[in-house]
This record gives structure tokens, C-alpha cells and sequence, in this order.
């Protein structure tokens, strides 16, 4: 399972307003299929957001009691723009594009779960599955506009989390 965390936050939250027990959405997506490995790819907030901090680190401590679940970071970078400031995620994309194919290459899974909509993975997509022979099940979450046309076009299958399914693992 590779879950790019705040797609799937963001994601979940736009479609669903809802917040999801990571634990029960893995093993309802995988159901009797054997869950080897959770890495789940986040940027940390930096502490200049108190409030934000304290929320992301309580997050992150009960994902650590998740069996199997390893948290990759990636960074936040600070940017500016028209006298605004904002952060920008780095690194998350592509440790996520970076496991998917190297885990592919080592053959560490058969079949994996990418739940992201960004495109941009569509690359390791089809590099794992065309070069490793490995099925990649795209989990897609949101509305029409927010699912990544590129992912389906070049992932196994696609996973259409439905309403029912996130009344199952919701929070």
C-alpha cells in the first residue's frame, strides 16, 4: 500500500468531509489479501502552526501503532508569491514514485495500492507494471474532476472509493 497522505486527506475531505482510520480503509481495500507493508508519504508541519503541529503529531502516533505502517517524510519548503507566503510539499512524490518501482524491481509485492490522484505518478505506474510485470490498483478518491485521468489510463484497475465504502472506515 503507498498512500500519498495528503492527497488522501485533501481528497477525503473535499468528497467525503471526513476524516479516515488509515488501519480499516488498508484492510477494507485489501480484504483477504495479505497487507505486507503500508508506507504512508507526508510532509510534516513545522511548528511555527501550533495548533496544526499538535494535530499532525497525535496523527502521526496513532499511525505508528498501525502494524506494517512506515511514515516516509518529505519536507515543506516556504514560498512566496504576490506578498503571500505558502508552503509546498517536496520530496513525498517522488520517495512514493521511487518505492513503487525499486519495490517493484526487488519484487517485494505482486500487487500493490497507490492512493493518490496525482498523475504524476502514472510514470512508476507504468514502469512497474510494464517493466515488473506487477499489478498496480489505482484507489481513487473524489468527484469526476479530482481522479487522475492519467492513473486510469495506465493502472491495472482503478478503485472507486464510494460513499458506502467510507462509512465502513471513517473516523
Amino acid at each position: 500500500m503507498y498512500i500519498d497522505g495528503s492527497n488522501l486527506y485533501h481528497s477525503a475531505k473535499k468528497k467525503f468531509n471526513c476524516k479516515i482510520d488509515i488501519e480499516k480503509f488498508c484492510k477494507e481495500l485489501t480484504g483477504e489479501n495479505d497487507l505486507i507493508k503500508i508506507n504512508y508519504y507526508i510532509s510534516p508541519v513545522g511548528e511555527t502552526n501550533p495548533k496544526m503541529y499538535t494535530e499532525q503529531q497525535r496523527f502521526f502516533e496513532k499511525l505508528r501503532k498501525i502494524k506494517n505502517l512506515k511514515i516516509i517524510f518529505g519536507r515543506l519548503e516556504k514560498r512566496k508569491q504576490e506578498g503571500k507566503k505558502y508552503f509546498v510539499e517536496k520530496a513525498t512524490d517522488v520517495n512514493l514514485a521511487l518505492d513503487l518501482v525499486l519495490d517493484a524491481q526487488s519484487d517485494d509485492y505482486y500487487v500493490a495500492y497507490l492512493v493518490s490522484n496525482d498523475g504524476d505518478f502514472s510514470g512508476a505506474v507504468k514502469a512497474a507494471i510494464e517493466r515488473f510485470e506487477k499489478e498496480i490498483i489505482y484507489v481513487a478518491i473524489g468527484n469526476t474532476r479530482m481522479i487522475s485521468h492519467h492513473l486510469r489510463k495506465v493502472s491495472s484497475q482503478t478503485l472507486k472509493i464510494t460513499e458506502s465504502f467510507i462509512n465502513k472506515v471513517k473516523l
